[in-house]
Protein backbone atom coordinates (compact mmCIF):
# COMPACT_ATOMS: atom_id res chain seq x y z
CA UNK A 1 0.00 0.00 0.00
CA UNK A 2 1.67 3.86 -0.90
CA UNK A 3 1.57 5.88 1.66
CA UNK A 4 1.30 10.23 1.30
CA UNK A 5 4.87 11.53 2.07
CA UNK A 6 5.28 15.38 2.90
CA UNK A 7 6.54 17.32 0.59
CA UNK A 8 7.55 21.18 0.80
CA UNK A 9 8.54 24.24 -1.06
CA UNK A 10 8.67 28.21 -0.92
CA UNK A 11 6.99 30.75 -3.64
CA UNK A 12 8.95 32.92 -5.76
CA UNK A 13 8.41 36.19 -4.15
CA UNK A 14 8.02 34.82 -0.56
CA UNK A 15 6.28 32.16 1.41
CA UNK A 16 6.39 28.86 1.73
CA UNK A 17 3.64 25.96 1.76
CA UNK A 18 3.26 22.07 2.02
CA UNK A 19 1.10 19.18 1.56
CA UNK A 20 0.82 15.06 1.51
CA UNK A 21 1.04 13.71 -2.03
CA UNK A 22 1.84 9.89 -3.23
CA UNK A 23 4.12 11.27 -5.17
CA UNK A 24 6.94 15.11 -6.24
CA UNK A 25 4.59 15.24 -9.09
CA UNK A 26 1.14 14.71 -7.56
CA UNK A 27 2.54 17.24 -5.07
CA UNK A 28 3.79 19.77 -7.59
CA UNK A 29 0.44 19.68 -9.33
CA UNK A 30 -1.85 20.73 -6.26
CA UNK A 31 0.74 23.50 -5.59
CA UNK A 32 -0.24 24.66 -9.02
CA UNK A 33 -3.11 24.47 -8.03
CA UNK A 34 -3.75 26.97 -5.49
CA UNK A 35 -3.62 29.53 -6.98
CA UNK A 36 -5.81 29.94 -10.07
CA UNK A 37 -4.48 34.09 -10.77
CA UNK A 38 -0.99 32.65 -11.30
CA UNK A 39 0.55 34.50 -8.85
CA UNK A 40 1.62 31.77 -6.16
CA UNK A 41 4.42 30.17 -8.42
CA UNK A 42 6.97 27.27 -6.69
CA UNK A 43 10.14 28.14 -6.06
CA UNK A 44 11.80 24.63 -8.02
CA UNK A 45 15.12 25.22 -6.52
CA UNK A 46 13.08 24.67 -2.96
CA UNK A 47 10.73 21.94 -3.67
CA UNK A 48 11.96 18.70 -1.54
CA UNK A 49 10.45 15.78 0.64
CA UNK A 50 10.54 16.19 3.64
CA UNK A 51 12.99 13.25 5.14
CA UNK A 52 12.17 13.73 9.07
CA UNK A 53 8.58 14.73 9.13
CA UNK A 54 8.35 15.11 13.19
CA UNK A 55 11.58 17.73 13.34
CA UNK A 56 9.42 19.87 10.74
CA UNK A 57 6.14 20.12 12.26
CA UNK A 58 8.30 20.73 15.52
CA UNK A 59 10.22 23.74 14.00
CA UNK A 60 6.71 24.50 11.95
CA UNK A 61 6.37 28.55 12.53
CA UNK A 62 3.41 29.27 14.12
CA UNK A 63 1.79 32.63 14.06
CA UNK A 64 -1.12 34.09 16.22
Amino acid sequence: MKTKRLYRWNWIGGGYNQCYAFSKAEARKWGNSIDQSGKLIIDESTFQLVKDVEAFWANYPIFD
